[in-house]
């Protein structure tokens, strides 16, 4: 008997070897656009019609709106409080400037001129930088504006979906008294500098929440210690 014609392949075992490469001829397990995410684990999206409508209508937490809500108001007054103490040290730096310190028979003369003017300044520029942005999310709007910054993290990915991302950024959303874009919505509130309170439900544990507020809060300052020196300063007067 000779070895022509006989089939040496093992049966079972695929032309090529155990590892040799097998077609599948379904499609695979879809990952982008799918419609099983939740808003804590949600699906990626491939086109701005499935970010768009996902987060238009996903059920959002409640814990996560209060989150956010009192995450803001923290990240708002510290915001005010890292630019008021920037526009006062550069005021203050041009009033020394163009005030010498006086021989010592003048000084507290000088010392009350100062303080008086510092807070004249003071005063005058507070409407401007506190008008920047909202002090606090508007009692109806924080679910909405919740949905436009989760469309901003996670819109299609501008390099493999092209123009999708564009799309979701020039999305309206309706607010109570306006409607704006979501890029607009990011400009006027800059949701992304508070965006941990998104990301998870601090559970019965305030503190942590609290830590995570002073932690973002410590990242955004880019207080140059200047500053801190010429606050210290303010008590010699």
């Amino acid at each position: 008997m000779t070895s022509e014609g006989i089939n040496r392949q093992p049966q079972g075992i695929p032309v090529g070897g155990q590892f040799a490469a097998n077609k599948h001829s379904e499609a695979p397990i879809r990952l982008f656009d799918r419609t099983d995410g939740s808003f804590l684990n949600p699906a990626p999206s491939a086109t701005a019609e499935h970010c768009i409508q996902f987060w238009s209508s996903v059920d959002i937490p409640d814990e996560i709106i209060d989150q956010v809500n009192d995450a803001y108001a923290k990240f708002r007054s510290d915001e005010i409080d890292r630019d008021m103490e920037a526009e006062m040290a550069q005021w203050r730096a041009a009033w020394e400037s163009q005030n010498p310190v006086p021989k010592e028979k003048h000084l507290a003369e000088y010392q009350q001129r100062f303080k008086n003017e510092y807070e004249q300044h003071r005063l005058a520029i507070l409407p401007r930088v506190t008008a920047k942005r909202p002090e606090r999310l508007g009692e109806y709007d924080t679910r909405q504006l919740i949905r436009a910054a989760k469309m901003l993290a996670h819109r299609p990915n501008s390099q493999r979906f092209p123009g999708e991302d564009q799309k979701v950024l020039n999305e309206p959303v309706e607010l109570f008294d306006e409607t704006l874009t979501v890029l607009e919505i990011d400009k006027k509130y800059s949701l992304w500098d508070i965006r941990y309170s998104m990301e998870k439900i601090f559970r019965n544990d305030a503190e942590a929440l609290l830590r995570a507020v002073e932690s973002q809060s410590e990242q955004l300052s880019g207080i140059h210690e200047q500053l801190v020196h010429q606050r210290n300063d303010m008590s010699n007067y």
